[in-house]
């Protein structure tokens, strides 16, 4: 994910909780994906004065033109089509699916963007070889925003509760789901609930990244001074009321931080469970210590900080991605960074 992409979704975010109101934020939140659709739009007209020269291009940036424009009409005919008498509760529902669906065709719409900003510069270049593939792969995106409208259509008149929705869009979209999640997008329309939202086994990577939280709010420098698991529960109860976890599914959370070797779990000898952060000299506190300033990393700055191989720079952070504490980005545009949402200081707090 761009920061720049992260920025301007926040920019959007709203948490209203008036039906009115909550309508207007979802005009809004369409009109931005009609926008970046625009400027998609933009970019392709002054693609295909470069193409015109180039065998193939010829043919295939008109082509992208006309699907970019299918997109724009499909976008500016979004209405909520809300019948008469229907209950305030279920128009809720509707607008907050309806929200859902923006927020990944907007984080798609933008990605569409550059990638036609990068194929603009491949046809300026006259780099044939690469044009042809990424052209591919435009016209792919379009297709999935295109069935994302669909989808959309669908959700407004098959009524779903939106946890239900969310964990049908995070199956393709988990990555954009995340996005929307770090940007605040879903505070005040989903719940996590372990049976409905994202499933299992990204109930308890999320729950970890709640547990991960609270943990380094102790003093990071005690990490001998063992830490009750009820503590934790208890203040994620107090701080997080959304969540809905009972002691059991913190402390299964926890085997899975332990297990990565994020927190170390141990049992007493009366069957009470405890937990400590990491030795200060361990690799993964050094990477939770980095993290914790900005939210993310890039495998540079790691070993830039620490004097690590490349390699083992790599699977320290890979160990946090696997335990669902991180998020690893591949943008082209922005290099490999690891989003860590659990440590961030603009990370949503689901109430």
């Amino acid at each position: 994910m761009s920061q720049d992409k992260l920025s301007a979704l926040k920019n959007l975010i709203d948490t209203p909780k008036d039906l009115h109101k909550l309508k207007i934020y979802e005009g809004k939140m369409n009109q931005a994906c009609t926008n970046l659709l625009f400027g998609c739009r933009k970019i392709v007209i002054n693609s295909e004065a470069s193409s015109k020269s180039l065998v193939g291009a010829a043919r295939i940036v008109p082509q992208i033109r006309t699907r970019v424009e299918s997109l724009i009409d499909r976008a500016r005919t979004q209405d909520l089509r809300i019948r008469p008498g229907t209950t305030e509760k279920t128009q809720k529902l509707m607008v907050n699916n309806s929200l859902l669906f923006d927020f990944i065709i907007f984080s798609r719409s933008w990605d569409l963007k550059e990638e036609l900003k990068e194929l603009d510069s491949l046809l300026v270049f006259g780099e044939v070889d690469k044009i042809k593939d990424l052209a591919k792969n435009v016209l792919e995106h379009i297709q999935t925003i295109d069935e994302l409208f669909t989808q959309k259509d669908h959700a407004k008149t098959n009524i779903q509760s939106s946890e239900e929705v969310a964990a049908i869009l995070i199956e393709r979209f988990d990555q954009e789901m995340a996005i929307a999640e770090q940007a605040g997008a879903l505070k005040g329309i989903l719940k996590l609930e372990k049976p409905k939202f994202l499933g299992k086994d990204k109930y308890y990577d999320q729950l970890g990244n709640f547990i991960l939280k609270i943990a380094m709010t102790f003093d990071l420098e005690s990490h001998d001074t063992p830490i009750a698991i009820r503590a934790i529960n208890a203040i994620l109860n107090r701080e997080y009321p959304r969540v809905k976890a009972d002691l059991r599914d913190v402390i299964k959370a926890v085997e899975i931080l332990d297990e990565n070797g994020l927190l170390i779990l141990n049992q007493d000898q009366e069957g009470l469970y405890w937990i400590q952060l990491s030795p200060s000299e361990s690799a993964s506190n050094i990477i939770l210590r980095m993290a914790e300033a900005k939210g993310y990393l890039t495998i540079e700055e790691v070993i830039m900080e620490t004097s690590w191989s490349l390699k083992k720079a790599a699977e320290e952070l890979e160990k946090f991605v696997k335990a669902g504490c991180a998020i690893k980005d591949t943008s082209y545009s922005t290099g490999i960074k690891y989003y860590f949402p659990g440590l961030s200081e603009n990370e949503t707090e689901t109430q």
